[in-house]
């Protein structure tokens, strides 16, 4: 089974239920032989939460969503290449087994050189609201006609095969890593590139010496130990750059994956390098090795800084503003995020409290995390304006934190004046996504008002595994004067009845 990217960021960093379909993606320029020589092969890639699809039923009882897949490329000229097609998930026996298996897609195009445009929109065919959509540029560059590097991809899964499919290639099969970004719960980055036109390197040339590495410069150097070095001797034919590095020493920062193809004279003639960036909370720091020379080594922590965030959405706000964009998150965060968030409320380390603001967006929307912002923002503002008390915004309230968690509910059923009861609200979904991923139909919440001096209402009950289940919720609503006689009288016992 693959190892799923959402473990490390979606998880962490997203909702367990969503507006829109959630898919991060990446591409890649690789380059194919056709008639001896090389032409461009555009490889774009994505990966799907599978949390955010809506699943149907086909007549052998499997579960499956389909997705309505547009991809256009233009240029100036205008539109170039469209392909439309309808992605089909494997069919699962049940939502717990659709959640355990990734989705990835991949499309390989052959494009003209030059600036041109892409544009991706994916839609839930289930529901047409439901969708996703990216947007990018690139510039398709002709083959060098000398020795050169294709793009670096980044990996989930390699491995040696002779299998045809769309993962294929160069007799192996290679599963994208579709992000930029590796946090804690990811220990290893793996890379893939190819090298053309070896047979354009003069003999006097070799041997030629292919260099892998992290590094903090798009051109030079690497981070400690981090760096991989094979020797060419004689001509070859092809050549492809993979392997993988462990994480665990990189501490948290903005880095390059750089490989370069050295000659004798220690020219450079060839290089390519791929920007990522790395959240490690407590990176394992070895102890010097005084046998090696020259080795460049980092202070960690403080080089978060790299991440310019003076030059990002969060710079424009105060400590205080980024303590309570924090609580925002607190419903759309898993208990590892909370556990996170918690402890940067009660002791605030400034940096990482905007680090982990900046990477739940980027996380969203990789080439404008401020404007995945201003869209949550938006939600922000419409549960404030919704659920504001005197004293308190409408994101801390209970009612506003359910809204953020699992959106608008189906129906909402308001009791102010009933007879004997104190004013209690009625919530009800027709399917949400539990916080354990697991789907359940008719849900409900059940909100009061305490006593009449306060202005908001609270949680008093649901049916939702991992919310507040209440099963004296009858005698609360009843103000605990609840009689035998009196069961059934209450629209809450209408609504909810053994929930």
């Amino acid at each position: 089974m693959i190892r799923s990217f959402f473990v490390g960021i979606l998880i962490l960093f997203c909702a367990t239920s969503a507006m829109a379909i959630d898919a991060v993606v990446a591409h890649t320029l690789f380059y194919n032989a056709k008639d001896g020589k090389l032409s461009p092969a555009f490889n774009i890639y994505w990966q799907i939460n599978p949390n955010t699809l809506h699943y149907s039923t086909n007549s052998e009882k499997k579960i499956a969503a389909n997705i309505k897949t547009d991809i256009t490329f233009s240029n100036e000229a205008g539109i170039i290449k469209h392909d439309q097609y309808i992605l089909q998930t494997v069919p699962r026996a049940s939502i717990d087994e659709i959640m355990q298996y990734s989705i990835i897609e991949l499309r390989s195009y052959d494009l003209p050189a030059g600036a041109i445009k892409i544009s991706m929109v994916l839609t839930d065919l289930a529901d047409s609201i439901n969708r996703f959509t990216f947007r990018d540029s690139i510039k398709i560059a002709p083959p060098s006609g000398t020795v050169s590097y294709s793009g670096i991809e980044f990996l989930d899964t390699m491995y040696e095969s002779g299998i045809q499919n769309k993962f294929s290639r160069n007799g192996r099969q290679l599963i994208p890593f579709c992000a930029n970004f590796f946090d804690d719960d990811i220990k290893r980055l793996r890379y893939y590139a190819e090298l053309y036109g070896t047979d354009k390197v003069a003999n006097t040339d070799y041997p030629l010496v292919q260099t892998a590495a992290i590094s903090r410069n798009e051109r030079e150097g690497s981070y400690g130990d981090l760096l991989k070095v094979d020797t060419f001797r004689s001509p070859v034919t092809f050549s492809a750059a993979h392997g993988s590095f462990d994480l665990a020493p990189l501490p948290s920062g903005n880095y390059f994956l750089r490989i370069a193809l050295q000659n004798n004279a220690n020219e450079v003639i060839a290089s390519s390098a791929l920007f990522f960036q790395r959240l490690n909370k407590h990176p394992y720091i070895p102890p010097p090795d005084t046998t090696k020379k020259n080795i460049i080594t980092d202070t960690g922590i403080q080089d978060v800084k790299v991440l310019n965030l003076n030059k990002t959405f969060v710079a424009k706000y105060d400590l205080a503003q980024v303590k309570a964009i924090l609580k925002m998150l607190l419903p759309v965060s898993d208990k590892n995020a909370k556990q996170s968030i918690n402890g940067f409320l009660k002791k605030p380390d400034e940096v990482y409290m905007r680090y982990f603001i900046y990477n739940y967006f980027a996380a969203i929307n990789t080439k404008d995390p401020g404007k995945a912002w201003k869209e949550f923002a938006a939600k922000i503002a419409e549960v404030n304006k919704k659920f504001n008390t005197h004293n308190t915004p409408g994101y801390e309230t209970e009612r506003g934190f359910i809204y953020l968690r699992y959106g608008p509910p189906t129906d909402i059923i308001t009791v102010e004046n009933e007879q004997g009861s104190r004013p209690y609200e009625i919530w009800q979904y027709n399917v949400i996504t539990e916080q354990n991923n697991r789907a359940r139909a008719d849900a409900v919440f059940l909100f009061y008002k305490p006593d009449e001096i306060l202005d908001d209402y609270r949680l008093l009950h649901s049916n939702v595994t991992g919310e507040v289940q209440n099963a004296q919720w009858r005698f609360v609503i009843r103000a605990g004067t609840l009689q035998t006689n009196q069961i059934g009288e209450t629209r809450a016992e209408q609504y909810i009845g053994n929930k």
